[in-house]
C-alpha cells in the first residue's frame, strides 16, 4: 500500500518555522545583551551629578607690622680700635727718632760753690785744708759740710797773712783768738791737722 506524503509537508513548514522562530528569537537576545554590556562600559553622566565648581577662597589681607628698629652698635671701650679701611696695612710706618736730652754739663771746676771769705782784717778763722786745686778744696769742703759744719774757700794769693798758691778750705769767722779756740775742737774730731788763722787784709 502507497502512503500518502501530503500530510508531512505543513509539518516540515511548521517545524522550520519554529527553527527560524527560536533562531529569531536567541539572535534577539544576544544583541540585547551586547547593548547592555555597552551601557554599563560608558555611563552617561546625567546632568544633576556634574561636579560643583570649587569654593572660591577668601583672600587674608596681612596684619601690618612695624618696622624693626636695629639697635646701633655700642662701642666696647677694652676693645681696640681697627684701623681705617682707607689705610693700607702694608704700608711700613717709620717711628720717629728719639732725641735723648743733652746731659747736663758738670759744675765747673773752681767754680765757686761755697762762700769765701767775709771776714775783716782783725777777724780769725779754722783752717781744715790747703788743697793745690779748686777741685781738691771743693771735694773736703763738701764732705765737711755733709757733716755738719759750716765752711767755705778762699784763695790764699789774695789775703796778706797766707801763703800764695793754694785754695783754702776753712770753717766760721771768730772776732777774738780764744773764740776760735773754743770751737777748735770739734772740728778738730774731724780734721785732725785744722789750726786757727787769721787771713789778714785782702790783697
Amino acid at each position: 500500500m502507497v502512503e500518502s506524503r501530503g500530510w508531512r509537508v505543513p509539518i516540515y513548514l511548521g517545524g522550520g518555522l519554529v527553527a527560524l522562530a527560536i533562531l529569531g528569537v536567541i539572535l534577539a537576545i544576544a544583541a540585547l545583551s551586547n547593548q547592555e554590556q555597552q551601557t554599563a562600559g560608558n555611563p552617561t553622566p546625567s546632568p544633576g551629578a556634574s561636579a560643583a565648581p570649587p569654593a572660591a577662597t577668601p583672600t587674608i589681607s596681612p596684619i601690618p607690622t612695624s618696622p624693626s628698629v636695629t639697635p646701633s652698635p655700642t662701642a666696647d671701650p677694652g676693645l681696640t680700635p681697627e684701623a681705617s679701611p682707607t689705610e693700607d696695612p702694608t704700608t711700613e710706618i717709620t717711628p720717629e727718632p728719639t732725641v735723648e736730652p743733652s746731659p747736663e754739663p758738670d759744675p765747673d771746676p773752681g767754680s765757686g760753690t761755697f762762700e769765701s771769705w767775709t771776714g775783716g782784717d782783725g777777724d780769725y778763722t779754722i783752717i781744715i785744708e790747703s788743697a793745690d786745686n779748686l777741685s781738691r778744696a771743693e771735694e773736703v769742703a763738701q764732705e765737711a759740710q755733709d757733716k755738719g759744719l759750716t765752711v767755705g774757700i778762699l784763695n790764699s794769693d789774695d789775703y796778706s797773712n797766707l801763703n800764695g798758691g793754694y785754695q783754702v778750705v776753712f770753717s766760721g769767722t771768730y772776732s777774738s783768738e780764744s773764740e776760735a779756740e773754743d770751737a777748735l775742737p770739734d772740728i778738730k774730731a774731724e780734721y785732725s791737722d785744722a789750726y786757727i788763722k787769721r787771713p789778714g787784709s785782702a790783697n
